[in-house]
């Protein structure tokens, strides 16, 4: 029975590890949406910048897409670890 438990301990871990770095990179997610969101109604208004903010706003971008994909995948796993752990609870 300690055996059992002891699984379950290690993916009750392992989900709230998954929780923590999801959480994470859909906060920064959202403070890059902000931020891509500024930049671009400041370009759109003609506001003068300093330089061309193409580049930045390319990697701003580029780098919400891989937060986002990083949250998703994190949740995918989440998901698939909490089925199985409810599985070893209650069923086996």
């Amino acid at each position: 029975m300690s055996i059992m438990s002891e699984s379950v301990h290690k993916l009750t871990r392992r989900i709230d590890e998954l929780q923590g770095a999801a959480r994470k990179a859909r906060l920064e997610a959202m403070q890059l949406a902000a931020k891509l969101l500024t930049t671009s109604n400041s370009e759109l208004a003609g506001s003068p910048t300093n330089a061309p903010r193409q580049g930045e706003l390319a990697a701003l971008r580029a780098r919400y897409e891989g937060l986002v994909r990083i949250a998703d995948e994190a949740q995918a796993q989440i998901d698939r670890l909490q089925a199985e752990e409810h599985e070893r609870k209650y069923y086996r």
